[in-house]
This record gives C-alpha cells, structure tokens and sequence, in this order.
C-alpha cells in the first residue's frame, strides 16, 4: 500500500520481480534482506548511501600525504612481504610503494596459507581503502586489492571524486549490494514513472525520477568527470527531487481532502452575529488585534457552505478559548449546537466553568460530558443533546451535580446548546438535534480518527480545531496541511513577564524558604510539579509528587495547607483538590503534568518545576503558562538534577531565557524531532524515508502551495 508522505516508485505495470532475480542475490542473501525490510527490487533501489566520501584515485603518494587523503585508490608496486609463521598472532603485512610513498597493507587474524604464495616482490596490485596516517607512516587495515603482474600498468589521471557509502548489513557482501543496486536499476529505473508535472520538475530545476537515482547511487559513471563540488550540488538537486514528491504526494493527499470535504458537503451556515455581538460586549476586556482578525476569518469560514477546518493556534495566554467562545456563539446564535472536545477531564472542566463565566446572562444551555460521570448524569445530559431547541433558552446550565440549578427538572428538557467533554463525546451512543460546530482543544493530542468520529455526530458541521503547543508552521502544514492556518501571537495587554530561574539541588531549601515567605506575606498561591507520582528504582534521582508533598507538607511548610493532584487520583477527588485550589484552600499544590492544561488560578504565581531536565521545551512552557494569569508579579523556578547533560543545560538555558513560545518550539522541535514533539499519538505524522521537515521547510512550502494549485487553482 502507498502511503502519501512516504516515498515509494511508481510504475505503470507494476514489476513483478522477486529479489534472487538480481545479480548476487541467492535464496540466502534475499532472506536476510527481507529480515532488513528489503523486500524487493524496488527496495533495494531505496536503499541509499548514508553518507559520500571523498575518493583520491591514483594521485600521487606526495599529494595523499600532503592532502590527508582518507580513501584512495592506486597502483603500487610490492617492495616487502612479511608473512608470519602458523599460529602467530602476528599480522600479515605488504609494503608497497606508491611514487617513492610507501604504504603498509596490514590483514588481521587471517588465514596465512591464503596469502603464502600470493605476493611476490615486484609484484604491482591495485589497492583501495582507507589510510590511517597515524601509525608511524601509512597504512592500510584490509584493503580491497587485485594483482595486477609484474608489468607496470598505465596510470590513469589523478581524480578525486566522491564515492558512496552504505549502511553494512550483517552477512550480506558489500560488493553483493553493489551489484544488486546496479541489477535493480538498470532493469527497475526505465519503466519508473514520473508523478510530479514536468513544469514542476522545470520550475525547481529538480531531475527525473531515472537520473534522481542513478546519481545517488552514481551509476552508469555519474560524478566519474565532474569536480566534488559539481558532484555534490547534483547529489542535492537529486535528493531534493526524492523529497519533495514526498512533501508532494502528502500535500496532495491533504489537500484532496480539503477539496473534497467542501465540495461534497453541505455545511450548515451559521451568519447569525447578534448573539456573538452581545458575547462580546459582556467581556470585561477588550479583544487584541489578533483575536480580532482570527474571529473575523472564523466568521466568515462559518457562514459558508463548505464546512470550516481550521487549526486556531496560540501561545499559552493569547486567549484562544475566548474566539473559540465567539465563535461557539456565532453557531448557536444561527440555532445549531457546538460541541468542544478537550483530552482531560481537568481541561474539560476548566472549559465549562469558564463558560458559565463568560455566557452568564446569554441565552445559552451549556453542558459537559466526560467519563467520570455517573450514569443517571449521563443519562439527562445525552437526551438534552438530541432535544429539539425551543424559544425559551435562557436556563439551567447543567453537567455536575452541585451545578444543576432547581429548575431543571421543571418543564420539558432544554436543549443542551454547548456540550463540553472528553473522549466520551464520540462514544457511540452520543447523538446531536443539530450539531454545527466542532471545536477541538490540544488538536495534537487527539488522532484523525477520533476527530472524524466527532464530526460524523453532524451533517458536515465545522471544525476549529486549536492547541497551545505552539507548531512550527513548517510542521503545521506537514502534518495539518488539510487545515488552514490561525494564528494568535499577541498576549492581551496588561499580562507581566514570568521571570524564570534555573537552579540546581543544592538551592532547594532556600527555594522553599522564598516561597513559603512570599506565600505568607501576600496570600499568593503557588504549584511544585514532579515528573512521578512514586519513586522508581527504574529512574534513580527523579523527584516524585508522593514523596515529596508529604516532606514539604512535614517540612518547610509545615504551616501552610499542601495539596497533591495527580492522575492516579480519581476523578471526584481530583475535582475536589482542583476546586479547593481554585478556593484558595490550598495554598501549595504539589502535582505531576495534569496540570499542564486546564488550571487558570490568578492567585498562582509561583511554579516550581522538579526535575525540569525530564521534559521538552513545550511542555515546560504549557506548564510555566499555568501562572502569570493576574496581575501581581509571577515565576518560574527550575529546580535541577546535579549531573545535567550538555544538550540538557542547553535547553534549559534557553527556556529561562525566553516566554516566546515558537522560538522555544523550534529549538524543542530541533532536539527532539517531529515525532517526539507532537507525541506518539498523532496518527497524522507520516515517516518520510527522506525528508527532514527541519531541513526542508522550504521544500515543504513549495510542495503545499503546488498541491493546492493543481487542485484549487490559483485559489489555492
């Protein structure tokens, strides 16, 4: 099967020869190149060279000498043998002389009665391989050589050029592959075919499928007359070919997709703005510039035919959810339902007290969803989701039972306008009366998958999808090229820097002393965040949440109200400590990284990170986000291990250094690579073979904007 984003050959008729079809390759051999996942011919073609090394063809022993040359390749006449007696240890060894140079060719451990009657004084061989300069002249650990005779050959014009390397396979000859790559491509490449438009081909100035492979794997003499350096911008004009079809076939697969989606839907219009006015001229601040613009373009997604998908992206405190809010209010005020999906139940609780907040007094019904709730709650909450919405929609809010207001079970049951929940959303027994709007927060943490079965709770409803881990754009169109692109770079006036500190162990006691001080003198609240819930002997020196809320609870903060929260608690008591925080009943709570998303106290001004050295930048930063949210000064501290590892230092260094949010996912995304970034469970993230979506942004840029003009047009 072919997988867009993962390069594979293309033919017209598919080839149907099997790997012992190739020269040197027996029943053996293929079996251990299957083991490798060299499955067939057109894998062998793909198996490319990991690196090129300069080659230094018979230049003469002067300029290898002056030059360092690594790998060469000469004639050189034999002036000394020393083959030693059975049963030493010692190696064999050949001297030859190359233009009065002489090279030592040494052969370890092997079978002497090989070599006895093989080289004989005056003998002229043809050697290559590589010299180590090192050991009191040159030498040769076992070349690859022929003998030539006794007659001195013709000496070819010195050349450097480069030649290619591969991975070694156990038990598989390097010349076997070698032979076996030629095999392939002289009988695979002339029925190849070329999917990317000739005038794409012409614009980048990119080769043929044909010649992409016969210069990577220098065939039929290419780079044999060529300098190095001419050599090697063709090798980069053809691994750039092999990469943007990969960019290219992804692109286009993400861009059908959006065709597709519009063309053949019929997204319900939502142009009603009166309830979206009023939402905004009850908020008790005035919307930045780039929530502005963001509104205005999800607005205008919104009362089209064709249903929105757009990825809505910010930093941490831009104030994504407020347009996720507004735009919530432009599909209710248009009469369809909006439902808002988060990856936690924190998060989703967070949402829906938030929402209380911001649509009191609209006519609004705002429910939430999750897994935790009791049946009989679930139960009233999925029959007002399918109930039929009537003019009279000022009333109860509803989805917690010390929420439910005493009219709730008076009359017939309002229709729930706004559902907020977790997975539970798109569970199967989930069904909507008029499903508008999908918003989905944290996008990455949530599979494709999952998102199409939330939108086929509706008929072709829009989607807003946001996330607070701020996406390279490079990465956002490799892995979200079917969604266009929001973004909020503005923080709302008045927020003050976090300052952050990275200290190491040894400070901790005068780290608790400051906090419990600044805690007592202003009634500020503060969070310690642990990587563990228990010590592990696993891994040895991590600080765990347990632990260490009980020493604090026993310690220095003897006189302060500790908390802890972390996943392992269940759901009641995790709401329990959450609201007792929000209450500021707890002064210090000690968690593990369930914080990281759902928690907005403006009282927290302090976050204290354990262990900071375990986390990516991202998260890091998703976690310093959790204070800063008032107006009183705030901080961060980054308690670290003793023993931090250089690329540690270094990404900690930067963290403290910074609040901007893209440059620190930048350097997260360069340490840590796509897949890791965005996590294992974005099934959206394709394996290239050869692309690298940090090297080749710009690869990426062309391929979407050429993908999207073949499909949409100049539109695109």
């Amino acid at each position: 099967m072919t997988i867009p984003g993962r390069f594979n050959l293309t033919f017209e008729t598919p080839p149907t020869l099997k790997l012992t079809a190739l020269s040197g390759i027996g029943k053996k051999t293929a079996e251990r190149l299957v083991e490798r996942g060299i499955t067939s011919p057109s894998d062998v073609l793909l198996f490319i060279p990991r690196k090129y090394r300069p080659l230094y063809r018979h230049v003469s022993g002067a300029e290898m000498l002056r030059l360092n040359a690594t790998h060469v390749e000469f004639f050189g006449q034999v002036v000394r043998v020393n083959i030693p007696p059975p049963h030493s240890r010692a190696p064999v060894e050949v001297t030859v002389e190359v233009d009065g140079q002489a090279f030592k060719l040494i052969w370890f451990n092997m079978n002497r009665r090989h070599f006895t009657n093989l080289f004989d004084i005056g003998l002229w061989l043809q050697v290559e391989g590589k010299v180590d300069w090192e050991r009191g002249g040159a030498s040769l650990a076992h070349p690859n050589f022929d003998v030539i005779g006794r007659n001195e050959p013709e000496h070819p014009a010195p050349q450097i050029r480069l030649e290619p390397v591969y991975t070694s396979m156990e038990g598989i000859r390097d010349a076997a592959m070698r032979g076996a790559l030629k095999d392939a491509a002289a009988k695979l490449l002339p029925l190849a075919v070329d999917i990317i438009p000739e005038r794409i081909l012409k614009q980048y100035d990119l080769p043929s499928i044909k010649d992409a492979f016969e210069t990577i794997h220098m065939l039929n003499g290419r780079g044999e007359d060529q300098g190095v350096e001419a050599f090697r911008e063709e090798l980069t004009r053809a691994r750039n070919r092999l990469v943007y079809e990969e960019f290219y076939t992804l692109q286009r697969k993400l861009a059908q997709d959006y065709v597709t989606e519009r063309r053949a839907a019929r997204a319900p219009r939502c142009t009603e703005r009166d309830l979206g006015r009023e939402f905004v001229r009850a908020l008790p601040y005035t919307l930045t510039g780039d929530q502005r613009a963001a509104i205005a373009t999800i607005a205008e997604d919104l009362g089209r035919r064709a249903p929105m998908r757009r990825m809505l992206q910010g930093d941490v405190g831009s104030g994504k959810t407020v347009v996720a809010f507004m735009s919530a209010a432009i599909a209710i005020g248009s009469g369809h339902q909006v439902a808002m999906m988060a990856p936690t139940d924190i998060l989703a609780k967070q949402h829906f007290r938030r929402a209380l907040e911001v649509f009191e007094g609209l006519p609004i019904e705002i429910g939430v969803l999750t897994g935790s709730q009791p049946a009989s709650e679930r139960k009233a909450v999925l029959e007002r989701l399918k109930a039929e919405k009537t003019t009279d929609s000022r009333g109860p809010q509803i989805g917690e039972q010390d929420l439910f207001a005493p009219a709730a079970a008076a009359g017939a049951a309002r229709r729930i306008d706004l559902i907020i929940g977790t997975h539970a959303l798109f569970q199967a027994d989930v069904a909507f009366d008029s499903l508008g709007l999908v918003i989905i927060d944290e996008q990455h943490k949530f599979g494709v998958e999952q998102r199409r079965d939330l939108l086929q709770k509706g008929q072709d409803p829009h989607l807003l999808a946001m996330t607070a881990t701020p996406i390279p754009r490079s990465l956002a169109h490799a892995v979200f090229g079917d969604l266009d692109l929001s973004v909020i770079a503005e923080k709302p006036p008045g927020r003050k820097p976090i300052r952050t500190f990275l200290r190491d162990r040894a400070a901790a006691p005068k780290v608790y002393q400051y906090v419990r001080d600044r805690i007592v003198e202003t009634g500020e609240q503060a969070y310690f965040v642990y990587p563990m819930v228990e010590a592990s002997e696993a891994v040895a020196g991590r600080e765990n949440v347990t632990d260490s809320a009980a020493a604090l609870a026993n310690g220095p903060f003897k006189d302060l109200r500790v908390g802890v929260l972390h996943g392992r608690m269940d759901a009641a008591a995790k709401d329990r400590t959450m609201q007792k925080f929000g209450a500021g009943e707890i002064q210090v709570l000690c968690a593990t990284t369930v914080v990281e998303v759902g928690m907005d106290v403006s009282n927290a001004t302090i976050m204290v990170i354990e262990s900071p050295e375990v986390f990516g930048l991202s998260q890091l930063h998703q976690l310093r986000g959790r204070v800063g949210r008032g107006s009183a000064d705030s901080m961060c501290i980054l308690l670290a291990g003793f023993a931090l590892t250089d690329d540690a230092q270094q990404r900690l260094d930067s963290f403290a250094s910074t609040e901007d949010g893209f440059a620190l996912a930048e350097v997260d995304l360069e340490i840590r690579g796509p897949g890791q970034f965005l996590g294992v469970r974005q099934a959206g993230m394709p394996e290239f073979r050869f692309a690298d979506i940090l090297r080749d942004i710009k690869l990426i840029e062309w391929a979407r904007s050429d993908a999207r003009r073949e499909l949409l047009g100049d539109a695109g």
